[in-house]
């Protein structure tokens, strides 16, 4: 049954980001700052398939087959995580026919930021390989198109995987809640078209999103929902 199981885990999730920008990360922050209060990163939800593929809580690692063995923030296995997911990934319904033919999701920024890397321009069709559990990308170089940008308080939202070309911001742009990023896309570690979106601590290190169980009390959602939907967006400034 694992093995079944690990053979429906390529199609539709990714492995990781793949290679990440460089980012000069000299600078420190002592104080322990508020995390930024987070809006859905997609557009349109009705383009995000369920579920969202989340962090991963299970402390051991696994292998092969194994790499379903995974705890989401409210206790739940795959197809809700897999073995060392460090991120939330919003899948696009409709695959590659959505992407290719019907017009692919918006990516937007989930909270204020200042944009500090950019990768753009690398091929958008890695797709998964039952005959390997690996990620294929048809012998183009496995780097993911991204956008990275720094909230006021120090932490990093991280958004991965966009078509080529498709990315609307350049580094040093000041993002508002909801500024357009690019479009969903494969470029990367990823088996299908989907965003990896990732928040990271001041000291670099991924936490989750998430409030639950099994992650932290407080959620970085403005609106978490319920856990099997989608987060809301932020209400608008000043509201």
């Amino acid at each position: 049954m694992l093995i079944r199981a690990a053979l429906l885990l390529i199609p539709l999730l990714a492995l990781g980001p793949g290679c990440d920008p460089t980012i000069d990360d000299d600078d420190s922050t002592e104080d322990v700052a508020d995390p930024p209060q987070l809006s859905l990163p997609v557009l349109d939800p009705t383009k995000v398939a369920p579920p969202v593929v989340g962090f991963d809580h299970d402390p051991e690692d696994h292998d092969g087959a194994y790499q379903v063995l995974c705890t989401d923030y409210d206790g739940r296995a795959f197809p809700h995580c897999y073995d060392g997911h460090d991120g939330s990934d919003f899948m696009l319904d409709g695959g590659f026919d959505a992407m290719d033919y019907e017009g692919s999701a918006m990516v937007i920024a989930a909270a204020p930021g200042t944009v500090i890397a950019v990768e753009d321009g690398h091929y958008d069709h890695c797709h998964g390989d039952l005959n390997t559990l690996d990620v294929d990308c048809d012998g183009h170089e496995m780097i993911g198109n991204s956008v990275i940008a720094e909230h006021e308080s120090g932490y990093r939202l991280l958004y991965w995987h966009f078509m080529t070309d498709s990315i609307l911001v350049a580094e040093g742009d000041e993002l508002d809640t909801g500024t357009p990023l690019g479009l969903m896309g494969s470029s990367g570690r990823s088996s299908g078209p989907h965003l990896h979106f990732e928040v990271q601590d001041p000291d670099g290190e991924p936490v989750n999103p998430y409030a639950g169980p099994h992650s932290q009390d407080h959620s970085y959602w403005c609106d978490q929902g319920h856990p099997d939907d989608l987060p809301g967006s932020c209400p608008p400034s000043g509201a």
